[in-house]
């Protein structure tokens, strides 16, 4: 009896993760295929996106990861509230509504190159 219990709990678990993997899959389509005018829906589908990958233990698709604020969880319009920055290989991107700034590529601080200034 015990066993058909753990079952029927592992079955619960695996379907809670296959909706929560549709409903990723359904709000990246929307964020990747957005507007310009579209600006509180995207915002609203990055919010829900994350929200459903932190609850369900998901990563973030890569298509999205860098289309919006870590800190708060804007998205990103470049030339309006992000500004993008090449220093010795690395890309610096800026937020302008939070001023969080992150860091893509060029390894850890103690890799970077020196450089004169």
């Amino acid at each position: 009896m015990l066993g058909s219990q753990n079952r029927r709990r592992r079955k619960g678990k695996v379907d809670r993760r296959q909706a929560a993997l549709n409903s990723q899959s359904k709000l990246v389509e929307l964020v990747v295929g957005r507007k310009e005018n579209d600006g509180l829906l995207v915002q609203s589908s990055i919010r829900h996106l994350v929200r459903i990958s932190r609850r369900h233990r998901l990563p973030v698709p890569e298509s999205v990861r860098h289309l919006y604020c870590k800190k708060c969880l804007t998205p990103f319009v470049h030339g309006k509230n992000v500004r993008t920055r090449i220093l010795a290989g690395q890309r610096i991107v800026t937020c302008l509504s939070c001023a969080n700034i992150r860091r893509y590529g060029g390894g850890p601080k103690f890799h970077r190159k020196k450089q004169n200034r």
